[in-house]
């Protein structure tokens, strides 16, 4: 029973057991404890289960109270709301953390694995263009040192030995263009002219140079084109040099198979010019990448075929930039054909 004054008047309050057990359990509920009380004469009257760490007591002589108190923190208490939510907070930052962690090494690992790619591709490019420009500088020298020695006394030598000179000498200069027309292209520098070319005479005539320079390996290169007189728009140089490029690959993996054609067609108001050969074809796995510059393929590495690795780069940079495009059908062992389709023009 308690006491109190309100309004003047004295009022009595009677609490009995079920309160006060409420009372204790919403405490330690509240406080994550387990309070044990007991009365004057010891006997336990709430309290139970399993505790953990310090306890702090209170007896019914220095409370005043009719119980003696002692509170102790609960062994399986529920984290409080606060800490709960601390805890899931610090969950999230590490999970983020880790996601951070864990993308930017994927990134860094990527960028350091494309520019290894890059290195190794400068590397080769580097070896490459070295030994396609020793080739014909070798020759020249030792052929420019016969003549100077007066090794070669009949004429007829002689002049085997120019032309062959001058063969090589031309080889180099393309070269060397090659590798200046694909820098100004990357950069933008590279200006087309706009020529009308009739497509089936310009075939056979970058045909017909390409052939001099191959006769004496054995191969024969055929163009067959159709009767009607198709045009194109275009820079008759850098056409040239996409076809001959063509041609030059189709030799380069043809060792065997000395027969190259060309077929120029017109389907749906364009003109495509297809080089096919027989040799050794391309690896799947290459097929789309053959394009890329600097990018030698499988074939090119186990046949030990040179090549400065920008070739069908060019290519495909000079009929993009006339509106065109370039595909390629090829299998292991049977061949390869690449088709150039380039807008045609009205004769």
């Amino acid at each position: 029973m308690s006491w109190g004054r309100e309004g003047g008047a004295w009022k009595a309050r009677l609490t009995g057991p079920a309160t006060w057990r409420k009372l204790w359990t919403d405490l330690e509920r509240a406080t994550n404890t387990v309070l044990r009380v007991s009365d004057t004469e010891g006997h336990l009257v709430h309290g139970g289960g399993p505790t953990r760490g310090q306890t702090a007591y209170r007896a019914a002589q220095v409370t005043g109270l009719p119980w003696s108190v002692s509170a102790t923190e609960a062994a399986d208490a529920a984290p409080s709301q606060s800490w709960t939510a601390r805890r899931r907070l610090l969950v999230a930052g590490l999970l983020v953390f880790a996601l951070l962690v864990g993308a930017g090494s994927l990134l860094i690992a990527r960028a350091m694995g494309r520019e290894f790619a890059v290195s190794r591709l400068q590397s080769d490019f580097v070896s490459a263009v070295s030994h396609e420009f020793r080739t014909p500088l070798t020759s020249i020298r030792q052929l420019a040192e016969m003549l100077a020695r007066g090794r070669m006394e009949s004429e007829p030598h002689k002049q085997r030995a120019y032309e062959l000179m001058l063969t090589e000498s031309d080889r180099l200069r393309r070269l060397v263009e090659a590798l200046l027309d694909f820098g100004r292209m990357q950069s933008g520098a590279y200006t087309f002219r706009s020529d009308r070319l009739e497509a089936a005479e310009w075939t056979r005539t970058v045909a017909a140079e390409f052939q001099e320079t191959v006769r004496n390996r054995g191969y024969v290169i055929e163009v067959t084109a159709p009767a009607e007189n198709a045009c194109l728009r275009g820079d008759r140089e850098a056409l040239g040099g996409a076809l001959w490029n063509l041609l030059d690959n189709a030799v380069k993996y043809s060792p065997d198979a000395k027969h190259i054609q060309v077929d120029v067609s017109c389907p749906n108001g364009n003109v495509e010019v297809s080089v096919r050969d027989h040799g050794s074809g391309i690896a799947r796995e290459d097929l789309g990448r053959v394009f890329a510059k600097f990018y030698r393929g499988a074939n090119a590495k186990t046949q030990g075929t040179w090549g400065t690795g920008i070739g069908l780069a060019m290519v495909k940079e000079i009929v993009e930039a006339h509106g065109g495009t370039v595909r390629v059908r090829s299998e292991p062992g049977q061949g390869s054909d690449f088709t150039m389709v380039l807008p045609c023009h009205e004769s």
